[in-house]
């Protein structure tokens, strides 16, 4: 016996999952999501399986923008609920758009707070217990930004400038938010600037986050690594692998394509960007 034909909104959704990333909804005024954000979420999906599948439970992401990585880490890991966290109300109200044309509303949510102010972690910890019975995530990851308040130069757009340094909010501050709301031996993952590798060391430490995985992120072969991947775990010693370098563009002399097979393979994604 045939199976019905889809209904046209979810035909609408199957072609949206298709596009992904293209597509997705953004205020004018923010910093366009990138390459670091599929990046976050493949190196996410690949943390997921790790954790025992009782203990696996929902994944938050803290500064979540338009959704671009928490949607990523759905799509790729199918079945597990999220929350978003993000300050901006243009951002919230575009990141529930994107999950809603995606289909995913059952197992995302959008929670509009600040951290690491009290209530927003209190909300965060209610709706953690609501999902899995525990006020603990089995996974928190972030994009935190990159730039302290003296480096760079200002962006005029103020959401582009929030997601350059923070405006406040620091790299400290997604350490401490994460460190408050994982279970014991729950996962953190970044991506963060490669330069800036001492600064990312100290915030881990500062907050018992020990250092697991790292995975330095090269634009060619034989060019200095400009972002790292990093996998910690609460109440853990540091305790690195520096796993194989990923290139993510062939080498100049070969024009037939934009990404490497590695990093096709790391991240199918990419190959949906422009």
């Amino acid at each position: 016996m045939p199976f019905p034909p889809p209904s046209d909104a979810m035909t609408a959704i199957l072609a949206a999952r298709r596009r992904f990333p293209a597509g997705l909804t953004q205020p004018a005024e923010c910093a366009r999501f990138g390459m670091d954000a599929l990046l976050l979420a493949a190196f996410v999906a690949q943390t997921l399986p790790a954790t025992p599948r009782r203990k696996q439970g929902p994944f938050l992401e803290l500064g979540c923008g338009s959704g671009a990585a928490l949607l990523a880490v759905a799509l790729l890991r199918e079945g597990v609920p999220g929350l978003g966290v993000e300050r901006a109300a243009p951002l919230t109200i575009a990141a529930r758009e994107n999950i809603r044309r995606l289909g995913l509303a059952e197992r995302l949510e959008i929670l509009e707070g600040t951290l690491p102010e009290r209530d927003c972690l209190r909300r965060c910890r209610e709706w953690l217990l609501r999902q899995c019975g525990s006020e603990g995530a089995g996974l928190i990851f972030a994009n935190p930004p990159y730039w302290e308040q003296h480096e760079g130069r200002a962006s005029p757009r103020a959401l582009a400038e929030s997601a350059r340094r923070g405006n406040g909010t620091t790299l400290h501050d997604f350490c401490r938010s994460a460190a408050a709301l994982l279970r014991h031996k729950g996962f953190f993952c970044c991506i963060y600037d490669a330069r800036a590798l001492p600064r990312l060391m100290e915030a881990c430490a500062r907050h018992h986050l020990g250092i697991r995985r790292l995975l330095p992120v090269h634009p060619r072969a034989g060019e200095p690594a400009v972002r790292l991947l990093l996998e910690a775990r609460k109440d853990a010693a540091h305790d690195i692998l520096l796993e194989e370098a990923l290139y993510l563009h062939p080498s100049q002399h070969d024009t037939g394509a934009r990404w490497t097979a590695q990093a096709l393979r790391f991240c199918p994604f990419l190959g949906s960007t422009s």
